[in-house]
C-alpha cells in the first residue's frame, strides 16, 4: 500500500490550526505520519501542536527551525523529513475533506508513472462561508474534462498551482532539490509544478477537497482585507504597471528551462519545455516592449497577432498595460 505524509509547514497559526488539525484526523484514509516544521512561532502554536501529536491516530514528528526559513523555506525543509511514499503539503489554516488523501492516493495507485497530483479546493473566508468561484476555475475545469494532463492546465493559464494542493512522490525531491538548486527553486509551488510538468505526468482531482481559507491574513495574498471594487481594481493596476514582476516571472521560468536541460532526467514531456520557451520568448518581447517606447506598439500587435497574450497573458489587460506603462530599464542578471 502506498504510504502518505503530510508536511505542515507553521508560523503563528494559532487562530486555524487546531481546526485544521482536526480535518487531518478526520481523514478516511489516514496519513502514516505527520511532518511539522515550525518557522519561530510565537503564539501558542508549538503547544496546540503538542498537545494534538499526543492523541493523533498516526505519528507526529515536530520541528523547530533555529532560524526563520520563510515560507518557501520551511516546506522545502518539511518535504526533505517525510518518510512516505507520497508527501502531501499542507498549510496552517485550510480545512481538508475527509476524502482528500483517499482521492489523491487513488490516482497514483492506478498510474504509478504519474508523479504528482493537483488538487481543486473551494474558497471559503475566515468563518467558512464560500466565496464566489472564479471564471478561469470553471474554464480550466472544461479543459480538464477533455484532457487530464498538464498541458492543459499550462495551456488554460494555470501557469501555477498552490502548494496546499499538492500531493507529490517524495522520491522526486532529491530531483527537484539538488545542492545547486537555482533562485526560482525558493518559489517552491511553481517549481515543483513546472518542473514536475516536463519531468513527469500530472494529474488533477477536479472535485474539491479541501477549503482554502481567505481570511485577509494569508502570505500569498491579501486581498481579503479590502472589499471596494474601485480600491482593488487600483491595486491591480498598481501592481501589473510595475514591470520588475514580469522581470522576476520571465526569470524564474528561464531558470527552470535550464534546470531541466541539465538536471539529467529524461524530458517525458517536451512539449511542455516547448511551452516554456515560447512562454519565456513571449514575457521577453513584453520586456523589450516596456524598455523601448519606439517599439513599442510593433511588439505589442505582433504579440497579440501570433496569439501569444491570449495563451500567456491577459488578452485585454495585459496589452494595455504594457501600452500605456511608463518606459522602465530591464535589470540586468545579477540586479534581479
Amino acid at each position: 500500500m502506498t504510504t502518505a505524509s503530510i508536511a505542515l509547514a507553521t508560523y503563528n497559526g494559532e487562530k486555524f490550526l487546531q481546526r485544521q488539525l482536526e480535518t487531518l484526523a478526520a481523514q478516511t484514509r489516514l496519513p502514516d505520519e505527520l511532518v511539522v516544521c515550525d518557522d519561530g512561532s510565537t503564539d501558542s502554536t508549538l503547544e496546540i501542536l503538542r498537545q494534538f501529536a499526543e492523541t493523533a491516530p498516526f505519528p507526529v514528528r515536530i520541528f523547530q527551525n533555529l532560524k526563520n526559513l520563510g515560507p518557501g523555506g520551511n516546506f522545502r525543509k518539511a518535504f526533505s523529513l517525510c518518510e512516505s511514499d507520497v508527501t502531501f503539503f499542507c498549510d496552517q489554516d485550510d480545512v481538508w475533506f475527509p476524502e482528500k488523501l483517499e482521492k489523491a492516493l487513488a490516482v497514483l495507485d492506478a498510474e504509478p508513472d504519474v508523479g504528482l497530483v493537483l488538487l481543486c479546493d473551494v474558497r471559503v473566508d475566515a468563518n467558512e462561508n464560500p466565496l464566489r468561484l472564479r471564471h478561469r476555475d470553471r474554464r480550466f475545469a472544461s479543459a480538464i474534462r477533455r484532457r487530464n494532463d498538464f498541458q492543459s492546465l499550462y495551456r488554460s493559464h494555470q501557469f501555477g498551482w498552490a502548494l496546499h494542493n499538492m500531493a507529490c512522490r517524495t522520491a522526486w525531491y532529491e530531483t527537484l532539490f539538488p545542492d545547486d538548486a537555482p533562485r526560482a527553486a525558493d518559489y517552491i509551488d511553481s517549481w515543483i509544478f513546472r518542473v514536475m510538468g516536463a519531468l513527469s505526468n500530472v494529474r488533477v482531482v477536479l472535485e474539491p477537497t479541501m477549503a482554502f481559507r481567505r481570511h485577509g491574513g494569508n502570505f500569498t495574498t491579501h486581498s481579503g482585507h479590502e472589499k471596494n471594487p474601485a480600491k482593488l481594481l487600483g491595486r491591480s493596476l498598481k501592481r501589473h504597471m510595475n514591470a520588475a514582476r514580469l522581470w522576476e516571472r520571465t526569470s524564474n521560468c528561464r531558470q527552470v528551462i535550464a534546470f531541466l536541460e541539465t538536471c539529467g532526467k529524461p524530458i517525458v514531456h517536451p512539449e511542455a519545455l516547448a511551452l516554456y520557451h515560447r512562454h519565456v520568448q513571449h514575457e521577453e518581447r513584453r520586456a523589450d516592449a516596456i524598455a523601448h517606447p519606439s517599439r513599442r506598439l510593433g511588439l505589442i500587435l505582433r504579440e497579440i497577432l501570433n496569439g501569444n497574450y491570449c495563451r500567456f497573458s491577459r488578452l485585454v489587460r495585459d496589452p494595455l498595460t504594457d501600452l500605456l506603462i511608463w518606459p522602465q530599464k530591464q535589470p540586468t542578471e545579477t540586479e534581479r
